[in-house]
């Protein structure tokens, strides 16, 4: 082996390593969904104010169940003792973890609303609901079929 065969064994050995670079390059810039957190400093400096509606929550000790069947998302909320509480509004906040343009909001109802998801997949739902003066929130991921 020569000389100059070590050269060029370096020349193409660098030489694939910046072809493979490129590639994952062009991958990731094509491929990139834009999906970050809109006003995140807005939200940092509103971040006490999170922390102290999430205590206000737990010392209410209520109970929530957010479930989805046959098309139907039912929004369940229970006081301490296991008694059905009726929210004054509630609304669900749909959110896809992957891809921007799809979410949506919808108003609930006690019986249940029928949810028309533009997509099949995971799906992140937070339900608000206000009951008085007293603001509640549940979230759940669901795979949606």
């Amino acid at each position: 082996m020569t000389g100059k065969h070590v050269f060029w064994y370096f020349v193409i050995f660098f030489g694939i390593i910046i072809v493979v670079n490129a590639i994952m390059m062009t991958l990731a810039i094509r491929t990139h969904s834009g999906v970050v957190t809109d006003h995140a400093y807005e939200k940092g400096l509103a971040y006490n104010k999170v922390v102290e509606a999430e205590q206000k929550q737990q010392e209410l000790q209520w109970n929530a169940e957010i479930n989805y069947k046959s098309g139907i998302l039912y929004f369940i909320l229970k006081d301490d003792t296991g008694i059905d509480i009726t929210p004054d509004k509630s609304t669900a906040s749909f959110t896809r973890p992957t891809e921007t343009g799809m979410d949506f909001t919808q108003e609930l109802t006690r019986s249940g609303v029928a949810v028309p998801f533009p997509a099949k997949g995971v799906w992140d739902v937070r339900v608000d609901a206000i009951v008085g003066e007293q603001k509640f929130q549940q979230s759940k991921r669901m795979v949606i079929k």
